[in-house]
């Protein structure tokens, strides 16, 4: 399992093996200290321009269809949008490595003059042999980077390749706030049938969010799963389950999706679903530490059809960026917690 974790300052990086809408007007309000603004988007099979055999079938057929000079176009156009959301932390699901996020760093920098506009920080986290892993940007400084990883030997088929959970503690002017990174196993095989997958890794951010209910902490990513799959008390409450030693316990989170059915992240097949995700854990200290508003489906034009659809990235022309659209909200932390 490959799992890194690195620092940027200026135009240089060090490494250490270790274990980011409806207008962009709206995406650039005035945000309070105990606030951090953060975008996740799954930018769908972002490979660089190298053809090293792991990448998928259709990047490896030939240098006609995929090369460093397509890579760096696409590239491009994704520090562009990322400079015009601007948050605060970016997330990324489906990038190939942590090259890619070196060379966002880096284009990112350039004129770039003003400390709150420089991302500093980065992450990223893959499974041995998986095409593609998980990453994020941070203008932030991150902290600690852990990976929860699963293995799996009780089910009577042997367990696909699932991503890992990326915990990452960022610090902020309200002390330590821990994010956890997500991309949960796909529905391809089936969605009746891979669903126990993805329940294995609903156990697994469960437990960790439980296991430490007076930190401040919050959860994103791509679940591969709509909203309207999870499960749910007899009052309506949101609820993820995961096991301790004697038990299934469920833990009652907070969304902020709404019950609409016009509007989501992902459009399959017609409909619009609601699958990439901010959550956090509804736990009463004496009241929750942490609070999701101003939820946005980022919808500018260049990454979305006159529909409103997204406009997917398509390698035989290499137009569109991804099959879904980002989603981003502000983290509001209790002023109580705010240090001196």
């Amino acid at each position: 399992m490959k799992k890194y974790f690195f620092f940027r300052s200026l135009c240089w990086l060090t490494v250490f093996s270790t274990i980011l809408i409806l207008s962009c007007a709206n995406l650039k309000t005035k945000k309070a200290d105990n606030e951090i603004s953060v975008t996740n988007w799954n930018v769908q099979t972002f490979f660089d321009g190298n053809i090293d055999g792991k990448e998928y079938s259709e990047f490896r057929k030939s240098k006609e269809n995929w090369n460093e000079e397509f890579y760096e176009e696409r590239l491009k156009r994704l520090c562009k949008i990322i400079s015009e959301i601007d948050s605060d932390i970016f997330v990324m699901e489906e990038l190939e490595n942590e090259k890619i996020l070196y060379d966002i760093s880096n284009r990112l920098s350039g004129n770039v003059w003003f400390n709150d506009k420089r991302y500093d920080y980065a992450a990223f986290a893959n499974e041995k042999d998986n095409s593609i892993g998980c990453g994020i940007i941070s203008k932030l400084k991150i902290d600690e980077v852990k990976i929860h990883a699963l293995d799996i030997r009780t089910e009577s088929e042997k367990s696909p390749s699932m991503r890992s959970v990326m915990e990452v503690t960022l610090e902020t002017a309200s002390g330590p706030v821990t994010m956890y990174v997500n991309h949960w196993k796909s529905k391809s095989g089936g969605e009746e049938k891979t669903e126990k997958w993805r329940l294995w890794q609903e156990n697994v951010l469960a437990r960790e969010l439980s296991s430490c209910k007076e930190s401040v902490s919050f959860a994103c990513g791509d679940f591969n799963k709509d909203i309207s799959d999870f499960n749910y008390s007899e009052d309506g409450d949101l609820q993820f389950a995961y096991l301790t030693d004697t038990e299934c316990a469920r833990l009652k989170m907070s969304s902020p999706w709404k019950d609409d059915d016009n509007y989501g992240s992902y459009y399959f097949r017609g409909k619009w679903e609601k699958i990439d995700h901010f959550f956090s854990p509804a736990i009463a200290l004496p009241e929750p530490q942490i609070t999701l508003k101003e939820f946005q489906i980022v919808q500018i034009p260049e990454i979305t059809n006159q529909d409103g659809t997204p406009k997917r990235y398509e390698l035989f022309n290499h137009k569109g960026y991804s099959d879904h659209l980002p989603i981003t909200c502000k983290v509001v932390l209790k002023d109580e917690q705010k240090k001196s």
